[in-house]
């Protein structure tokens, strides 16, 4: 009887060796999204922020469904902070028919791809605020425009009655954005008694700029204008402390990283301002679908254990809205779909306030999302020190 058992189950155990195994239930492919950013050379500090939003972003929307019943993938393609570099990644991401890519990091490589993209698509979500794309096209810039932070700086200064101001600029593209971004400043008739007492300019390789620094001091501004992200940055603080001019000096939001202010704090100036977006005056808004936003960006920073800056907040939004185009539109959404998507969309509530990109500006927000924020060197934070829109408290 035993050994009929034992028979009878090893007969039974080669007859199901034999049988065609079931397929197991294949998983849904990803949707891919590429993302072209800087994760080594001068702007990884900016780029490797850039990463990890879009990583909190990707586990926290496949932790509520994907998009569609399908889980969310960013690909990134590290351009090195090259602008050739970056145009290479860009025609590979336009050969494998992509409908829609976030990045580049800086002002320059954006522009550099943009020619790529502005007829055809894929649809672009530039991750520096510096760039003014066409209206309509299927070109965006993230966060709030240079041009709008800049004003906004220039009104802050003068409400407090500092009104003869210098200006420090690199000569790159982000510099270059920046002078026409003071100029338009001056244009306003609300800053009509606002006088540019000198321009200065260095180059990024540039190792010392006492020479442009001693003519700024010999002007007697009363704050510095500067707006240089990365080592020109540090370039910038070196020289002005060195020079032993003490007055506010307002700096590019790019620059709002702890860790890398943390390397500063030994030519650190008196009184560093910058122009932040509301996520970082969460405790001075109401409740509503804005600060709901804000919550979500801080809930998923504090789930991983991790502290934002400004940097973080540049390509959450951007992420959060193509997730939602793909959402409304379908998984097999085209580039021409993305752009009319975008560029109609009005009430989406993100951390930088509610987007509205009919006004054609393709950044979808304004000067009423900024607020002025104080660098606190002692314990790494920044303070609101304005209303919205630049305005004194």
């Amino acid at each position: 009887m035993r050994l009929r058992s034992f028979i009878s189950l090893a007969a039974a155990a080669v007859l199901a060796a034999t049988l065609p195994v079931p397929l197991q239930a294949q998983a849904p492919a990803p949707i891919i999204i590429p993302v072209i950013v800087s994760l080594t050379g001068a702007a990884a500090f900016i780029g490797k922020n850039d990463q990890t939003s879009l990583q909190l972003i990707e586990k926290l929307v496949n932790a509520h469904g994907g998009i569609n019943h399908r889980p969310l993938h960013f690909q990134y393609f590290d351009d090195g902070t090259n602008p050739q570099t970056v145009v290479e990644i860009a025609n590979q991401v336009i050969a494998s028919k992509a409908p829609v890519v976030i990045g580049p990091t800086l002002t320059q490589q954006c522009l550099a791809v943009a020619p790529l993209f502005i007829a055809n698509g894929p649809a672009d979500y530039c991750l520096s605020p510096a760039i003014n794309p066409a209206a309509g096209g299927y070109i965006w810039s993230t966060s709030i425009s240079a041009k709008d932070l800049n004003d906004v700086a220039v009104r802050y200064l003068r409400e407090r009655g500092l009104k003869r101001l210098a200006i420090l600029s690199s000569t790159d593209a982000t510099g270059q954005e920046a002078d026409r971004d003071w100029a338009h400043a001056k244009s306003l008739p609300e800053n009509r008694d606002v006088e540019f007492v000198d321009t200065e300019h260095f180059g990024l390789t540039d190792v010392s700029i006492s020479a442009q620094m001693a003519r700024i001091k010999a002007a007697n501004p009363q704050a510095l204008l500067t707006f240089s992200v990365g080592t020109g940055f540090g370039t910038e603080l070196h020289g002005i402390v060195d020079s032993g001019l003490d007055v506010p000096v307002y700096a590019s939001n790019g620059d709002m990283i702890p860790e890398q202010l943390d390397g500063y704090k030994g030519f650190m100036p008196s009184e560093l301002l910058f122009s932040a977006v509301l996520a970082f005056d969460r405790n001075g808004l109401a409740a509503g679908p804005v600060k709901d936003a804000i919550n979500v960006f801080y809930g998923a920073y504090k789930a991983a254990g991790l502290t934002p800056n400004f940097p973080n907040t540049l390509s959450w939004d951007p992420a959060m809205m193509i997730v939602d185009a793909y959402r409304h539109l379908g998984n097999d959404a085209t580039a021409a779909q993305f752009r009319d998507y975008i560029n109609t969309l009005h009430g989406f509530a993100g951390i930088n306030g509610i987007y509205d990109f009919r006004d054609g500006t393709q950044h979808g927000t304004s000067e009423n999302g900024v607020v002025l924020v104080r660098y606190n060197p002692a314990n790494d934070t920044f303070t609101p020190v304005s209303k919205r829109a630049g305005h004194l408290k």
